[in-house]
């Protein structure tokens, strides 16, 4: 004979363990998600003027309806092993106007600190995404207008 308690454990197991696949799918999802946006071809690309540095844009909206929403992509010719991503912003915001100077090298809005190897991104009205721990591999300051 089943007990009431032995069929209220069995079913509290069954569903922890569907709790458990469920948990493991999303993990497994975001995981692929992430992947295919940090791999994604840049929209447009510029050199700076010095030609050491890419700086591309890479649009992510085909993933999680996140149209509209693009990181920089940095890559140093001198190590082109070191790729240094933003995080995400609004691509309405985007000037791929490079700039470069003794200390930095960008677009507008958006400054790779080449020896500290940070960001600092200026852009107004920039809003911080929660993907922006998977998408971004570099410190980065939002400085305030």
């Amino acid at each position: 004979m089943i007990s009431v308690f032995g069929l209220l454990v069995h079913k509290h197991r069954k569903g922890i363990r569907i709790a458990i696949a469920l948990l493991m799918v999303i993990f497994a999802l975001l995981f692929y998600v992430v992947a295919a946006m940090k791999n994604y071809p840049a929209s447009s690309t510029v050199i700076s003027p010095s030609g050491r540095y890419i700086l591309e844009n890479v649009r992510v909206g085909k993933v999680l309806t996140l149209g509209g929403m693009a990181y920089l992509r940095v890559i140093d010719r001198q190590a082109p092993q070191e790729v240094y991503r933003t995080p995400l912003y609004d691509t309405q915001s985007l000037d791929m106007r490079v700039t470069e100077d003794g200390e930095t090298v960008g677009i507008a809005w958006i400054y790779f600190n080449r020896d500290k190897k940070t960001f600092d991104i200026a852009m107004p009205q920039w809003e911080s995404h929660w993907l922006n721990i998977f998408i971004s591999n570099t410190p980065y300051e939002h400085i305030e207008n």
